[in-house]
């Protein structure tokens, strides 16, 4: 029996993780403010404790420094303070775990980009830095080349999806805490 691919590996293996975080965000209304403000802050947090628990450089190092960045210039139009919040921080994560999580997400800003233009409201709309940042077509493409690479059920594998998962739950953590801290302002 031939053995499954190993970025087919981590898709199955980290699906459920994926499939709530995604469930979270599609409940806020990126055309509106207050989400679009807590969309945000979830994302400009947890990039930026990805992108201080990275083991080493990664094919999106740049890419997620660049995102980190629109995320802050967009925060600033939205609102003048952020909240802290108090996360987990992981240990060291595989620089290919935070690709497989960078790439991803790019895909993913490219269909929440039109329900964030269709926003009437000004300030969001100038905030555009974030969903207007060029899509590296090269970087979905290259992670998914090194998954493939990678011998399933070897212990770098495994660290991978661990440290996706650990992700993903570092996304749904920051999501539960950043919505009780907005509403409780609200």
């Amino acid at each position: 029996m031939m053995e499954m691919d190993f970025r087919h590996v981590i898709r199955e293996q980290t699906r459920t993780d994926h499939d709530l975080l995604d469930r979270m965000i599609t409940t806020l209304d990126i055309a509106q403010l207050d989400d679009f403000r807590v969309f945000l802050q979830i994302h400009h947090c947890c990039f930026v404790v990805m992108r201080s628990r990275s083991l080493d450089q990664g094919l999106s190092t740049s890419v997620l420094s660049d995102m980190i960045d629109g995320l802050t210039a967009d925060l600033e139009i939205v609102s003048g303070n952020r909240h802290a919040v108090d996360l987990p921080a992981p240990s060291a994560l595989d620089p290919l775990s935070i690709d497989y999580m960078v790439a991803g997400s790019r895909l993913g800003s490219k269909i929440l980009r039109k329900r964030w233009g269709a926003s009437t409201d000004p300030c969001v709309q100038r905030a555009n830095t974030y969903f207007s940042q060029a899509i590296d077509p090269k970087l979905w493409p290259e992670t998914c080349r090194a998954l493939s690479a990678m011998p399933p059920g070897s212990a770098r594998a495994d660290g991978i999806v661990e440290d996706t998962r650990i992700q993903f739950q570092l996304f749904a953590a920051a999501f539960a805490k950043i919505v009780t801290v907005e509403g409780a302002l609200a």
